[in-house]
Order: structure tokens, then C-alpha cells, then sequence
């Protein structure tokens, strides 16, 4: 049954009213237009690149916020499917151009292809009558809209700080995709077959005896940061995972003998972690899967992929919800595993510890303890710099000590466990409750899953030898092919000619073809400088030829390099 009745005003117009334990009126029961015109009237948005409106209603507010900001993007979020119907059907006109969702689960498909590189905010428009009645809805969406946008500017920050790191190290990996195995030759191979993630948290010391008995029982996927432990306990698991580009994420290997396990490394991990690992290598990608505003599945690869992706045979892409166990998760799935079974997924600081004893964090902490100064000061003192929030703790038991980041990775996993077709169980027994996954003891799963044959061990090997390789004849052309062009970047860049003259050549350069893949993640932070902080054309001008010029000098020796290394490869030890 309808809670919304539509009336007709003295005038003409329509109007709507909702029904329920009380009569709202949406709009005014005699002139909704003049209602909707004074309301805007004193709205302004200052800065902000995007409107956003809490309640839909019929429109007359949102046709009039189209007429004062013309052009400005506005996106409408309402309540109930049914006025959103009702004001598509009597008054389409004030809709359209609109982007108008009903969860906040939409808000992806909208904001996603935004380019955040200008953005300057939200102003939020409220229709009050829609928002007495939802006010917790509009509320919720709200939020949610702002912390998605701060996601954006979050990556978008990580990409000014990593992103020339990210393209430095897959042109010094880029060489083992053609003498290691590509993770797409892996998906599939394992379908039924139980996967568990093995993360670092303190809880993982509780499972620690019991993961040799699902050995064989399950695919054992450990992150780099769990590695130690696991070896310190002799428990090999068939996968370690690595994705970190900092030299940092060397110290996870450090004195790690492989014992048969395979690493899966993503194209900008630090180099040396791969170079120098003793066994099998896995080498995937990391790309973001999305639904566009057109309904189109949309994918957005790393820096420079998209240009390697057109000269040699496909990789095989994971996603990441911004964590090692974030990507494990999206292997398993790829893999075909079924169920996905969590371990050491505290995301909290379970007994005010961050990370299981036999981290490296842990060891590197030790020497530094006393008498009056143990570790839990060490761990208490890193806890009070974040910033922390109290979340449900696994079992419902009451609750345990979260922060920000952990929260956006639980938010990830409810969001997976929810949407994904597998069953989800967390095992870690303690930590952070994590919504939509069955909390299960590891002892249980050891009962309820038998010893499989072949066991995961054996197919993994099966699978890893039987790979052939591809040569890298294509890619080695086309390197060269970008060298030459990049050196011809850098001489027009320097050339002793008008700036004006100079830019123009330097940009028809840049952004043509192959070129404009290559050159722009070194670009993008002062194009974007440029677009939130305007220069004049000169200054402008000069500042981009100075970011190309340099670009090309950090390209160059890089692509070199990574041509020297296609052409001579080392031969590969499987441990």
C-alpha cells in the first residue's frame, strides 16, 4: 500500500503528501514552485564541485538549483523507490541530469569516474520534509558520501606518493613475468577446494599449533607479514602474498627460507623482495573493477599497465581493498576456492597488541625494551597516536579497540562477505567482529573438512610446472620504441625556442598514443596542482615542461634497465 498520496493545488501544479502514523506534506498545498524558489534562493555552494540533495520529492527544489547553478553536477538521494517513480512519471523534466540514488551503495557508480584531481567539496542542499521523515537515512547516506570522497582524495594522495615508485618498480620486475608464473594461469585450478588467509593479527598465536592440519585440507595463503611467524613455528604455507612497494616490506623476508611455498608478488612490490626470494613466483596485477554511471563494468589498472597489457600476453588482475589479506581474498575467489576462511583477522588491537608476536615489528621492538619499558608500553604508546574508535568484538562479546584504517578494512570484508556467492567464516576468535561471515573455531574446521587428493600442495605444483612462458620479443620492442620517443620528449622540452613553441611541441608529444599511458602518472600531480590552484598560462606552462623534462630523465635509465634485464634473464631457482 502507497504512503504517498498526489494532489492537485489550486494553481495546478502537484503536489505530494505522505501517510503514515502522521500527514507530511512534501511540497505546499498551494504554490510548490514559489516554495521551491525561496528555499534555493539563499543557498549557496561557495567552492564545492558538487551539489548533493537529500530528498527528492517531486523535483521543484532540484529544478530550481539546475536553473541558479547551471552545469553543476547534483546528485539526489531519496528515501523511497516510490517518490523517485511518482516524480519520474509527473515531473521528468525536474530529474533529469540528475543522478539520483536510493542507497548508499550507489554512491560508486556516481562518484567514481569524478575527477577528484579538482574537487572542492560538497555543498549539501536539505529538502526538510523529506528529511523529518528519514532523517537517519539522509543522515547515513551523507556520511557516507563524504567518506567515499575522502577515499578518493586518500588515493589520490597515495598515487602522489607512490605512483613514480609503482612505475620505477614494475620496470624492474617487469623481467620475471617472462621467466616466473602469471596468476591467471592459477584462477580456476582450485574450485571447492576450502582457502584460508593467514593475516598477522595477535589472535593468530591462538591457531597457530592448528593450521598444520588444514594443510591438506585447504589452499593456505599467508600475508607477507605473517610469513616469520609461521616459519618461527615450522608451518609453511603454499602461498606468501606481497604487494608493498616500500623497501620497508623487505624486513618480512628477512631470513625466510621459502620450504616450498610459492611467492605471489604484485608488479610493484619492492624489487629485491622478488629478485631475492628462492622458490616458486607468482606475478599478478592490481586493478580496480567498478560499475561506471552508464551501467558499463569499468576497470582501472595500475600506473602503467595499461600500456604493458598491449605487448604481452594478459596477467591476471586482483583486487585490493587496500590490504595484503584484502587481495588474498580476491585470489581465493579467483581461484575458485569455496569457503574462505579468515585467520588472524583481528583488525583490532586484541589485548592492546598490533600484530602477533614474531612480526618483525615485534623483533625489532625487542631490543629496545627494559625493565620499566616491555613491549605492551611499546604497543600502548603506537595504539595512542591512532586514531581509535571501539568496534563489536568477535562473538559479540562487548567491545574492542579499533581505529580508522582497520575499520575501512572490516567495512571491506562485511561488504565482500556479503556480496560474494561463497561462504565467508571467520576464524580468527578474536579481534573485531566481522558482519555477514560465520564465526566458526579452526578446531570445528579441521573436523568438518577432510584431507583432499590430491592435496592443494600437489595441484599448485602440478599447475606451476606445467606453465609455458612467453617470450619477450614484443615488450623489448616496444620499450625501445618508448625510449626513443621519451628521448625526444626530453630534447623538445629543452629546446632553446619560445615557451609557448616549446609547450605545444612537448604536448602533442606527450599526449599521443603510447606516450600518454606511459608519462602520466608523472604528470598528474602537477596537473592536478594546477587545476586546484590556477597559474597564469606562462607559469603554467614552464612548470609542466619542467615536470616532463624530469619524467623523461627518470624514465629513461629505468626502461633501459629494464630492457637489459629482458634480454639477459636469470635462471629462476624453485627452492
Amino acid at each position: 500500500m502507497s504512503m504517498y498520496i498526489l494532489k492537485e493545488t489550486p494553481g495546478g501544479k502537484q503536489t505530494l503528501v505522505y501517510k503514515n502514523s502522521r500527514e507530511v506534506r512534501i511540497h505546499s498545498a498551494y504554490d510548490p514552485v514559489r516554495e521551491a524558489e525561496r528555499a534555493v534562493e539563499g543557498f549557496t555552494i561557495g567552492r564545492a564541485s558538487v551539489i548533493a540533495v537529500s530528498g527528492v520529492g517531486l523535483g521543484y527544489h532540484i529544478e530550481c538549483l539546475k536553473r541558479k547553478f547551471p552545469g553543476m553536477p547534483i546528485v539526489a538521494a531519496e528515501r523511497d523507490a516510490e517518490v523517485v517513480a511518482i516524480a519520474r512519471k509527473v515531473c521528468p523534466r525536474h530529474l533529469d541530469g540528475v543522478a539520483v540514488i536510493t542507497t548508499g551503495a550507489e554512491l560508486s557508480a556516481v562518484f567514481e569516474e569524478v575527477d577528484i584531481t579538482g574537487f572542492r567539496g560538497i555543498a549539501h542542499y536539505i529538502h526538510r520534509p523529506s528529511y523529518q521523515i528519514h532523517r537517519e537515512f539522509y543522515d547515513g547516506v551523507m556520511r557516507e558520501m563524504s567518506q567515499y570522497i575522502s577515499s578518493k582524495i586518500s588515493d589520490l594522495l597515495t598515487r602522489f606518493e607512490f605512483e613514480e615508485r609503482w612505475v620505477e618498480n614494475i620496470l624492474h620486475n617487469i623481467h620475471h613475468l617472462f621467466t616466473s608464473i602469471r596468476v591467471l594461469q592459477l584462477f580456476g585450478k582450485f574450485p571447492g577446494c576450502p582457502g584460508v588467509i593467514v593475516s598477522a593479527g595477535p589472535s593468530l598465536r591462538k591457531n597457530l599449533y592448528l593450521l598444520g592440519q588444514m594443510r591438506e585440507r585447504a589452499l593456505i595463503v599467508a600475508v607477507d607479514t605473517a610469513a616469520r611467524v609461521l616459519q618461527k613455528k615450522n608451518f609453511v604455507p603454499h602461498i606468501i602474498m606481497t604487494l608493498d612497494a616500500q623497501k620497508y616490506s623487505l624486513k618480512h623476508f628477512l631470513g625466510l627460507h621459502a620450504g616450498g611455498a610459492a611467492l605471489l608478488a604484485d608488479l610493484v612490490c619492492y624489487p629485491p623482495v622478488v629478485r631475492s626470494y628462492c622458490g616458486w613466483k607468482i606475478l599478478s596485477a592490481t586493478s580496480k573493477y567498478y560499475t561506471a554511471a552508464d551501467g558499463r563494468l569499468s576497470r582501472e589498472t595500475t600506473p602503467l599497465m595499461g600500456w604493458i597489457e598491449k605487448h604481452v600476453e594478459p596477467i591476471g588482475d586482483i583486487q585490493s581493498g587496500g590490504s595484503v589479506a584484502t587481495s588474498a581474498f580476491d585470489l581465493l575467489l579467483n581461484m575458485g576456492c569455496s569457503p574462505i576462511i579468515l585467520v588472524g583477522q583481528d583488525l583490532a588491537y586484541t589485548g592492546r597488541e598490533i600484530h602477533c608476536s614474531g612480526t618483525y615489528h615485534n623483533d625489532e621492538w625487542l631490543p629496545r625494551t627494559s625493565r620499566l619499558h616491555g613491549l605492551d608500553t611499546i604497543n600502548q604508546n603506537i595504539v595512542r597516536k591512532r586514531k581509535i574508535k571501539y568496534v563489536p568484538a568477535y562473538g559479540g562479546m562487548g567491545l574492542v579497540i579499533s581505529d580508522f584504517v582497520f575499520d575501512l578494512y572490516r567495512g571491506w570484508f562485511e561488504d565482500s562477505a556479503r556480496k560474494v556467492s561463497v561462504p565467508v567464516i571467520n576464524a580468527t576468535e578474536g579481534g573485531a567482529r566481522i558482519s555477514n561471515t560465520d564465526e566458526r573455531s579452526l578446531l570445528s574446521l579441521i573436523d568438518q573438512y577432510a584431507v583432499l587428493t590430491p592435496s592443494p600442495a600437489a595441484v599448485l605444483e602440478r599447475t606451476l610446472s606445467a606453465v609455458k612462458r612467453e617470450k619477450p620479443d614484443r615488450l623489448v620492442k616496444a620499450m625501445r620504441d618508448a625510449i626513443a620517443d621519451l628521448e625526444c620528449v626530453r630534447e623538445a622540452a629543452s629546446r632553446s625556442i619560445p615557451e609557448r613553441d616549446r609547450s605545444t611541441a612537448v604536448e602533442e608529444l606527450v599526449n599521443g598514443g603510447d606516450m600518454r599511458l606511459i608519462m602520466q602518472p608523472y604528470l598528474r600531480r602537477a596537473r592536478t596542482f594546477l587545476a586546484r590552484y590556477p597559474a597564469g598560462p606562462e607559469e603554467g606552462e614552464r612548470r609542466m615542461l619542467a615536470e616532463i623534462r624530469s619524467a623523461a630523465e627518470r624514465l629513461i635509465p629505468a626502461l633501459e634497465e629494464g630492457v637489459r634485464n629482458l634480454l639477459n634473464p636469470v635462471t629462476v631457482n624453485h627452492g
